[in-house]
């Protein structure tokens, strides 16, 4: 991708053994990618990248926070961050070819450097939770969006009201 130059790894020149990179993450790199669910963020991403005589190992350490919206109100909110992944990439005549195998990272021999920009922005991705509610703290009373919970709870109540006629007809079957 053009503008990501940084996350390219010349592994032609490197020695074998461990090698060090820090990347710093940030809007201008969730920009590259279309569709992305993080827009903002302050991410450091540490990669200790491993040259073995046949294939490499990837290890990615990430932390920091990212910009979402909480899912209940959409109040945005910073999302505290952290994970640790391992990629090994091997040589293939035709990766294009190759089963895809999680944790594996096929590239051709022909290839003079690895771009781990897609790496990083999928295992930023994994970090997020499932769940973004940032409006609740632990003890607190939730934060969110007020007039967006006074819709959520008339609608829900508006929704129990009215009952489903296929669980009247199982009611009566309990006698």
């Amino acid at each position: 991708m053009k503008g990501l130059r940084e996350f390219e790894i010349p592994y032609v020149g490197l020695k074998v053994g461990v090698h060090k990179f820090e990347y710093d993450i940030d809007k201008k790199f969730f920009d590259h990618f279309e569709q992305s669910l993080v827009h903002d963020c302050k991410v450091k991403v540490k990669l200790e990248f491993e040259k073995k005589e046949t294939f490499f190992i990837a290890n990615f350490f990430i932390d920091g926070t990212v910009h979402v919206e909480c899912d209940r109100c959409l109040v945005p909110f910073e999302k505290g961050i952290f994970g640790d992944y391992v990629c090994y990439i091997k040589f293939a005549e035709d990766p294009s070819k190759m089963q895809d195998e999680p944790d594996v990272l096929y590239i051709g021999r022909e290839q003079s450097v690895i771009d781990v920009s897609q790496l990083v922005y999928e295992y930023v991705n994994l970090c997020l939770p499932i769940q973004r509610m940032g409006c609740e703290k632990p003890g607190e009373e939730p934060q969110c969006n007020k007039e967006v919970l006074k819709y959520l709870n008339a609608e829900s109540k508006k929704k129990s009201k009215e009952a489903d006629p296929r669980w009247e007809a199982l009611k009566n079957l309990k006698n």
